[in-house]
C-alpha cells in the first residue's frame, strides 16, 4: 500500500476536522446553540427560518447543538465545540470571563410589550399569583420560589443580588423551597399552576405568553422588576475562516426579508448590531478567572 506523506497526513486531518490551509476552522457542519428560554421543540420551530437561511448562505448543514442548560452551552463554547450562539448576557459574561473565544456581533430588537417598554432592553421581574393576595415581597418568607436556570441573568443572577440586598439574607435563606425550572415559560407556568409561589422571570418572556394567550394580565402581580437589562448577544468563535463569519454576519444583520416569518411569531423587529460593551456592566458582576 502506498504511504501518504506527513504533510498530506495533516492536511486530511486537518480538513476532516473543519481547518482549512489558512489555519482558520470551517466547520462542516456548523454547530448552533440557542438559549434555552423556551421547550426545545418550541424554540426549534421559532427559529426554523434563520436555521434554514443560514444553511442555504453558508452551503452546509446546520446542526443545532442541544444545551438543557446555559452552562452546556457556556462549556460547548470553551471546548470549541460550538460555532454560533444565543447566549444570555450573564452566560455571555461568565464564558467571557472563563476564556472562551467568542465575538458578540448582534443581538435582537423586540417590540415593546406590556412588562417591557423598551425595544432594546427587557427586566427580571418577580411575579406571584393576584389571587394570592401577596403584595409585597417580606409577604413572600417561608415561601417556595421558581427560577429558571443558575447562570440566566433575570431568572437567577439578578435574582439572588435583590432578594439579599432588600432582605438582609440569601436568596435560598430568604425562601422555603427554591427549584430550577429550566426554562422561563415553564417559571411562568408553574406559578400559574400553583406549582410555586413566586417565580423570576424575563419580562420578554412573559409578555410572549400574554400574546400567545398562557396567560392573562389579571393572572399574576408583578412585586419587583430589575433595572433594564440588554437583550441576549448572538456570539461568533474567534477561530471561524474570516469569510465564513463574514456570510454569519450577513445573514443577522443583512437583509431581514427571509426571516420576517420567525421576527413575526417572535415579535420582534429584527438583529441589530451589538459588542462586548453593551454587556460590561453585567461583566462587572462575574470576576475573571485567575
Amino acid at each position: 500500500m502506498r504511504k501518504i506523506p506527513g504533510a498530506l497526513c495533516l492536511c486530511l486531518l486537518a480538513t476532516a476536522f473543519g481547518v482549512n490551509a489558512a489555519g482558520c476552522d470551517d466547520p462542516h457542519p456548523l454547530r448552533f446553540a440557542l438559549t434555552p428560554y423556551k421547550s426545545p421543540a418550541t424554540q426549534l420551530a421559532q427559529y426554523r427560518p434563520l436555521i434554514s437561511q443560514l444553511e442555504k448562505v453558508l452551503a452546509r448543514r446546520v446542526e443545532i447543538v442541544a444545551t438543557p442548560s446555559y452552562g452546556t452551552a457556556i462549556e460547548g463554547l470553551l471546548a470549541d465545540g460550538i460555532d454560533l450562539a444565543e447566549l444570555g448576557p450573564a452566560s455571555y459574561a461568565i464564558a467571557i470571563n472563563r476564556g472562551a473565544r467568542i465575538t458578540a456581533f448582534a443581538t435582537f430588537a423586540f417590540h415593546p410589550g406590556p412588562n417591557t417598554e423598551s425595544a432594546s432592553t427587557y427586566r427580571s421581574l418577580l411575579i406571584v399569583r393576584r389571587d394570592k393576595g401577596i403584595d409585597k415581597i417580606d409577604a413572600l418568607r417561608d415561601t417556595t420560589l421558581a427560577l429558571t436556570d443558575p447562570a440566566s441573568t433575570s431568572g437567577a443572577v439578578l435574582p439572588r443580588r435583590a432578594i439579599s440586598q432588600l432582605t438582609g439574607v440569601p436568596l435560598e435563606s430568604f425562601f422555603r423551597r427554591v427549584v430550577f425550572a429550566g426554562a422561563h415559560d415553564r417559571a411562568i407556568a408553574a406559578v400559574r399552576q400553583d406549582l410555586v409561589d413566586a417565580a423570576f422571570v424575563s419580562s420578554a418572556q412573559l409578555d410572549d405568553a400574554l400574546r400567545h394567550g398562557k396567560v392573562q394580565a389579571d393572572d399574576y402581580r408583578v412585586l419587583w422588576r430589575s433595572p433594564p437589562i440588554p437583550y441576549d448577544p448572538i456570539v461568533l468563535r474567534q477561530g471561524l475562516c474570516p469569510a465564513l463569519a463574514a456570510k454569519i454576519r450577513h445573514v443577522f444583520l443583512g437583509d431581514a426579508t427571509p426571516l420576517a416569518r420567525m421576527f413575526k411569531e417572535l415579535d420582534s423587529s429584527g438583529f441589530v448590531a451589538t459588542s462586548d460593551e453593551a454587556y460590561r456592566e453585567i461583566r462587572e458582576l462575574f470576576p475573571a478567572s485567575p
